[in-house]
């Protein structure tokens, strides 16, 4: 049974969306902090279960100064998937849910994963760099940082910023634009900061807003801060020969020349900029069942 779970889990990472892989490394990793916590507290806090749980909060979460990062450097990573609490993890993976699953509709699937760790990464080097040097908050140094808030943040507002007229159904209220429950986020986390709850961890939120801003903005242009990332993402998977390899005949076309090649590409972007248009004017349930496809096949492409 065990060794089902494990494949069902290792299947649904090779072969899910971005959104339901992050999901499972996010929660896989809590389910063993909390293991290690569980045992912790039944042996009494005490002997070599304690130490090393002491061990894996230590090696997962990441100091909020320039000389731990430099000593573990790999944290940079690893804090956005750890999780001690959990409503932490529940608010994290249920706004991923929602918020990944608009931004993969209307960019690509793989767009998620790259947003989420540059939003995760800038949050934390912005949260450092100012506890660092602004004197009244250096009394947050060296404090331990988790969560995948982040980088969830980067992908909440590069949704609003992507599509603002999208609604989305909220519990008790109906249906409220994107572009106002980012800002509402955005507000909570400034006045949290007001109130000197969790610094830490709404500067951080702050970063990931800016990088989610900045990523629609720059991909709006032309420019798509994920390529890199996938790019790696690529390399590893050719080097280490993971994925499926596929097994369909190849069919050698004519080569396009470059007018004719330009003038399809062009065709195309026109008709998705119409699309995009029409959906930040009345939401993509206006959309006819052609133009959905043509978004689709777009999307694909990216």
């Amino acid at each position: 049974m065990a060794n089902t779970i494990i494949n069902d889990i290792q299947e649904k990472i090779r072969n899910g969306n971005a959104v339901t892989r992050l999901i499972i490394i996010n929660i896989t990793v809590f389910l063993i902090v909390s293991i290690f916590r569980i045992m912790s507290f039944l042996s009494g806090e005490s002997g070599f279960i304690h130490s090393l749980e002491d061990f894996l909060k230590e090696i997962l979460s990441l100091p909020i100064s320039f000389e731990g990062l430099l000593y573990r450097p790999w944290t940079l990573i690893t804090y956005m998937f750890t999780h001690f609490a959990l409503m932490h993890i529940f608010w994290n993976m249920i706004s991923l849910f929602w918020f990944g699953q608009i931004l993969s509709e209307y960019t690509s699937g793989r767009k998620i994963i790259p947003l989420f760790l540059l939003g995760g990464i800038t949050g934390a080097v912005i949260t450092i760099a100012l506890i660092t040097f602004i004197p009244s908050l250096t009394i947050y140094q060296g404090a331990p940082m988790i969560g995948a808030s982040a980088g969830v943040t980067a992908i909440i507002v590069a949704a609003a910023t992507l599509v603002p007229e999208v609604r989305m159904n909220l519990m008790f209220i109906g249906p409220v634009k994107l572009i106002y429950v980012a800002l509402f986020v955005i507000f909570i986390d400034i006045l949290n900061l007001a109130s000197y709850n969790n610094i830490g961890g709404n500067l951080a939120h702050l970063g990931g807003a800016m990088m989610g801003y900045i990523f629609i903005t720059q991909y709006k242009k032309g420019k798509d801060l994920a390529k890199p990332i996938n790019r790696f993402f690529d390399w590893i998977t050719n080097l280490f020969g993971v994925g499926n390899k596929s097994k369909m005949k190849v069919v050698h076309k004519r080569k396009l020349s470059d007018e004719e090649y330009n003038m399809i590409q062009n065709v195309n972007q026109r008709q998705v900029d119409a699309i995009l248009d029409k959906i930040s004017k009345s939401g993509y349930e206006s959309l006819s069942k052609a133009e959905k496809e043509i978004l689709f096949r777009a999307s694909n492409k990216k």
